[in-house]
């Protein structure tokens, strides 16, 4: 009777360990009616092996209840365990963090002769990898397991490349799959994903797509989960052509894109720019009926916006909300945020309405994009109403949130409500950082109250925050460039008494602004104190000093600064060569010009387009046309990139020197050089051709142009209709009169001038009627 009973409750344990209802905390009680039966029977171990495999899943304590058990198990002498028992024993040592104990149930299976198989080791080598012993996991794997007569299987192999994989050491792992693969080893999808996703992960993103390649030569063809891994590898570093390129591949092999795969491209299309592809494979993916989340919404939506394309994210929120699928807030916030930064305020309000409309409470990110839309086009007064609506809303105000609120109240000049919600702030215990503080000293130096703004920035050292150099370099900017050159002055004084140091940029800044006022001797005095105080000049401090100098038309000091930079062994920018060329041409020492050229080319200075421009275009204002043509075809012979300016530069300074021939030739060549003139060129030439009297070549180019889809300008009609008037050609005048009143261009004061002085010579009083009739009046005039 006893005997039956065990037999009947092994049997039960069997069946629910095989249906999965064998929970842990039945197994405790399970184990102990088991542990009763009074002998032991030859097929206990088996329900003993399910109790154990049920206690180790106990959370917190289970794989040591499940040892504790087996002690009791083995004193008892109730069953005698086999493989499968110490395989368990092996699974709770790891899962408890005690790898090293695992080695010992190992040891007792050898020595009651039981024969291993290569599962019993897979706990032990995820345990090892797992404690980062990556290198035993490969030893236990590569040498003990084939010793011991049970060969690694492609599990094990699987733990193996994970674990390398996960330890940074994907190429060792890419060299073992290799070896394994050239051994005949087992290898399996899982072994080459692993590795390729391993790969990826440490930027070896070729070895991955090659790893990929080879999937197939060995004959394991990649499933879904392998071809989403590397599509979603790929977008994630940017390569989402090769990613779509995989896709293709993907769908010819018979395999389905899924929702993952898709919101992979789209998002990398969209992290990367393109949002055009991000649109295009959104379409693909619902057109082969698969159904996008709200993230994919998303994600599409802030492409879109990115590139201030909102009507089109509109467009895609919409269709959204018609699938059925509800916008969270933050499909909201994108919208929001788009339309914010084009300015379109109106859109945002609606927006706003509608979200809450629909029930989406506003976050802080909501709020804080509404401040920032309202504060950046001076609309102080709908800022403070975003900011009572937090406070009704419960939504407690951060430091990002005042300071936005600050900036635009200062920005209109507010300065007693900024320090009011300043104060409110400190009231709140939110403590203020230096950008807070900035927006109050940049707002206190425009309305002049220096002693405030002094104040405010040893308040703002005295509560342990340093004035970042970086945001104040930016408040003396905006002074500079508002032309409050005293007020920058007086800023960078404050700093420095309250003990900020100054770098590179804001002394350069501040240098910068004397520059651009033609204050040179404030620029060196502050330039010498720069020395003083210890730092270095770069190139882009004597740059900003050299260009001064030249537009304020004292080349000398210029060179002299120019020489000291490269005595200091700086080396100087093209753009700082260009400023020097640019100075002695206008001072017309064009020798001295043409020596520093040619000093740059033998010093190996790889000269820009821009560079050029100043050097055709400062020899032929100084006379040079002949120079300035040689060193342009020398250019094209070289097939050096030029502009369409280049061209203009070059045919105006030869049309001057009267070399017609030339001028013709130049302006021939472009098109051969793949460059189509452009109005101002067209302009100098039919000019040239009226004034050498050949007006009818001067209309067929005119007409040439704008069949060639280029339009004439305002400053081309007028100085046509001038020069023709002045030739006496006024039946051809009062054709491109026509021209002007049909593309409503103005007069300009010299074509007024031409008619007046037409209708006092008394002559061409035949051809005067035949201008249009709304500049008879200049008769009566």
């Amino acid at each position: 009777m006893n005997l039956s009973r065990g037999s009947s409750l092994e049997r039960t344990i069997c069946d629910r360990a095989r249906l999965g209802s064998l929970g842990p905390d039945d197994a405790l009680g399970l184990f102990d009616e088991l542990l009763r039966q009074p002998q032991p029977r030859p097929g206990s171990v088996r329900a003993f092996n399910h109790l154990l495999s049920a206690v180790a899943r106990r959370r917190d304590d289970g794989p040591a209840r499940a040892v504790s058990l087996f002690s009791r198990m083995a004193r008892a002498g109730v069953a005698v365990p086999d493989t499968c028992t110490y395989s368990v024993l092996v699974a709770c040592c790891c899962r408890a963090g005690r790898v090293d104990l695992a080695f010992s149930p190992l040891g007792a299976a050898l020595k009651a002769g039981l024969r291993l198989e290569a599962i019993s080791f897979t706990p032990l080598l995820r345990g090892l990898c797992r404690e980062r012993r990556v290198g035993e996991a490969v030893n236990v794997a590569r040498r003990m397991m084939p010793e011991l007569g049970c060969p690694p299987n492609v599990f094990s192999h699987s733990v193996i490349l994970k674990g390398l994989c996960d330890d940074g050491r994907s190429l060792e792992a890419l060299e073992l799959l290799r070896t394994m693969a050239g051994d005949g080893d087992e290898t399996n999808v899982v072994s080459y994903t692993a590795v390729i996703d391993g790969l990826f992960k440490e930027g070896k993103v070729e070895d991955a797509v090659k790893l990929f390649d080879e999937m197939r030569d060995h004959g394991v063809p990649p499933n879904t989960v392998t071809y989403c891994s590397i599509i979603n590898m790929l977008c994630k570093v940017g390569a989402v052509d090769k990613a779509e390129g995989v896709l293709r591949r993907m769908v010819d092999e018979g395999v389905a894109p899924g929702y993952a795969v898709y919101s992979s491209l789209i998002n990398g299309c969209a992290t990367s720019g393109q949002w055009e592809k991000a649109v295009m494979m959104f379409k693909e993916m619902s057109g082969k009926g698969i159904k996008p989340t709200v993230i994919t919404y998303s994600s599409l939506m802030g492409a879109l916006c990115k590139h201030r394309k909102c009507s089109e994210a509109r467009q895609i929120f919409d269709y959204m909300v018609k699938s059925g699928e509800k916008p969270d807030v933050t499909t909201y916030s994108i919208l929001l945020h788009g339309y914010a930064s084009q300015g379109s305020l109106a859109d945002v309000h609606n927006v706003f309405e509608m979200m809450v409309g629909d029930g989406i409470v506003p976050n802080h990110y909501v709020f804080g994009i509404l401040l920032h839309a309202y504060a950046v086009h001076g609309m102080a007064d709908e800022a403070m109403l975003v900011v009572s609506d937090m406070r009704k809303q419960g939504v407690n105000l951060g430091v990002v949130h005042y300071g936005t609120v600050i900036n635009a109240l200062c920005s209109v000049g507010r300065m007693e409500d900024a320090m009011s919600q300043f104060n409110q702030m400190i009231r709140e215990g939110v403590h203020p950082n230096c950008i807070a503080y900035t927006f109050l000293v940049q707002g206190f130096c425009t309305c002049g109250s220096w002693e405030k703004a002094e104040e405010l920035v040893f308040d703002m050292i005295r509560r342990g925050i340093h004035p970042e150099t970086k945001e104040f370099t930016l408040v003396i900017q905006n002074l500079c460039s508002e032309g409050r050159l005293k007020e920058a002055e007086n800023l960078f004084d404050i700093l420095v008494n309250a003990g900020v140091k100054p770098d590179v940029v804001m002394y350069g800044t501040l240098i910068d602004g004397y520059c651009v006022a033609w204050k040179m001797d404030e620029a060196m005095k502050l330039f010498n104190a720069f020395f003083s105080s210890g730092l270095k000049p770069n190139t882009i401090i004597y740059g900003v000093l050299i260009n001064g100098y030249c537009k304020s038309g004292r080349i000398d000091d210029a060179l002299t600064l120019f020489r000291e930079m490269l005595s200091k062994e700086i080396r100087p920018t093209i753009v700082s060569y260009s400023i020097i060329l640019d100075g002695l041409f206008k001072a017309g020492r064009t020798t001295a010009a043409m020596e520093q050229y040619r000093k740059m080319i033998e010093t190996g200075v790889k000269l820009e387009t821009a560079t050029y421009n100043i050097i055709l275009g400062g020899l032929c204002k100084n006379n040079f046309a002949d120079e300035a043509l040689d060193i342009f075809q020398s250019l094209l012979s070289m097939n050096f990139h030029l502009e369409i300016r280049t061209y203009y530069i070059v045919i105006d300074g030869l049309l001057k020197a009267g070399k017609r021939k030339e001028a013709k030739s130049i302006f021939s060549a472009i098109s051969t050089n793949g460059l189509e003139p452009n109005a101002h060129i067209y302009r100098l030439m039919i000019m040239d051709l009226i004034d050498d009297g050949l007006s009818e070549e001067a209309d067929d180019m005119f007409l040439s142009m704008e069949n060639s889809g280029c339009a004439a300008d305002s400053r081309m009609l007028n100085d046509i209709v001038r020069m023709l008037l002045q030739k006496g050609e006024v039946c051809k005048a009062g054709t491109y009169l026509s021209k002007i009143d049909e593309k409503n261009f103005s007069l300009h004061a010299s074509t007024t001038d031409a008619l007046m002085s037409l209708f006092s010579d008394g002559k061409h009083e035949e051809h005067k009627r035949l201008l249009p009739e709304k500049y008879h009046c200049f008769k009566e005039d």
